[in-house]
This record gives C-alpha cells, sequence and structure tokens, in this order.
C-alpha cells in the first residue's frame, strides 16, 4: 500500500507509523493526539489535521519553514485542550487560535478569508437546513464571506450591521437574505 504525501510531509511521518500493521492496512480513525509520544515524529492519525491546515491555506507553511511542524503542534496542542469540533466552526476554530497565537502578526487578512471561504463551504456541505446559503464575518474586516447550496442567488449587497463578536454568520435563504447576526460557538 502506498500513500500520497504532499512534498515534504514524508519526513513529518515517523517511519513505524508508515508501516502497515499485520492484518490490518486500515489507518485509524484520526483523533487528536493524547500523549506527547505523538509529538515526536507526526503520526500518520495526525496527517489530516496537518492537511485541514496547510492545504486550505499554503501561505501558513511560510510562517514556519520548512515544513510548518513548529506551527502545527501548538495548533494541536490547543485543538486537543479545545476537544474541537471537526464540523463547519473548525476553520474559524483556526482563525482564532491565529489571531490568538504568537503568529498573530504575520497573519493577514487573506489568510483569515480562506478558512472562513473553508467553513462556509463545509456548512453548505453539511447543513440539512432549509436555509439556502450562508454568510460570514469577522469583525477584524469588512469582508463577508457568501455561499450558497444550489445555485447562486441574488443577494442585495445591503451595509450589514457591524458583527458584535470575534466571528459571526447568518443562515440565508432566498426571501430574506440576512436577519441577525449569531455567535460562532
Amino acid at each position: 500500500m502506498s500513500y500520497l504525501l504532499p512534498s515534504g510531509a514524508a519526513r513529518l511521518v515517523s517511519k513505524a507509523s508508515r508501516r502497515p500493521l499485520r492484518g490490518d492496512l486500515q489507518l485509524p480513525a484520526a483523533e487528536y493526539p493524547s500523549n506527547s509520544r505523538c509529538f515526536v515524529h507526526l503520526d500518520a492519525r495526525l496527517l489530516p489535521y496537518w492537511h485541514t491546515l496547510f492545504d486550505i491555506c499554503p501561505a501558513l507553511l511560510k510562517l514556519d519553514p520548512p515544513d510548518g511542524l513548529n506551527l502545527f503542534r501548538s495548533f494541536m496542542t490547543w485543538a486537543y485542550r479545545n476537544q474541537l469540533s471537526r464540523g463547519w466552526t473548525y476553520y474559524l476554530s483556526v482563525c482564532r487560535w491565529l489571531l490568538g497565537s504568537r503568529y498573530r502578526g504575520q497573519i493577514d487578512e487573506e489568510s483569515i478569508e480562506v478558512f472562513m471561504t473553508a467553513a462556509a463551504a463545509h456548512w453548505i456541505h453539511t447543513d440539512d437546513s432549509h436555509a439556502q446559503g450562508v454568510v460570514l464575518a469577522w469583525q477584524g474586516t469588512s469582508v463577508r464571506v457568501f455561499d450558497w447550496k444550489d445555485r447562486p442567488y441574488s443577494v442585495v449587497e445591503e451595509q450589514l450591521p457591524p458583527v458584535p463578536w470575534d466571528f459571526a454568520w447568518c443562515p440565508l435563504s432566498e426571501k430574506t437574505p440576512f436577519q441577525r447576526w449569531l455567535s460562532v460557538p
């Protein structure tokens, strides 16, 4: 069995974790690490989390060259302590962590917008309500991220009210494009 890894990621994975176990060729489900041994070499169980950061926003690798391992370890420690949800709010939690981390001064608006776009896309993909779209906002900018389930609706680009929290969202429908900001858990 062979695994496709991003350039440079092979050295993040310990050789022991790349060997298939006897009779078990399927990797265990990804979960947050519960011990420090996982941080010595990037365990294969952690690769999905590595990808949620660096595939979504490759610019993060520039903050911690060459492989982002220090940034990743710091984020995973925080994620484990906070037991982040793997739902659509996960990407906004990444933003919160970045904005509160030692990398804050190096984070630009574009990186936050990339994670907000990923959150909106995940919401669209997993939401089963009658809402037809979503708008996400960050208090640090006037940029709003809109996404729609089936097709883009004409949204009146009205002046949306200020965001009362660091991140906020609103489900959208064709009849009522914006109701009020909701807090992101």
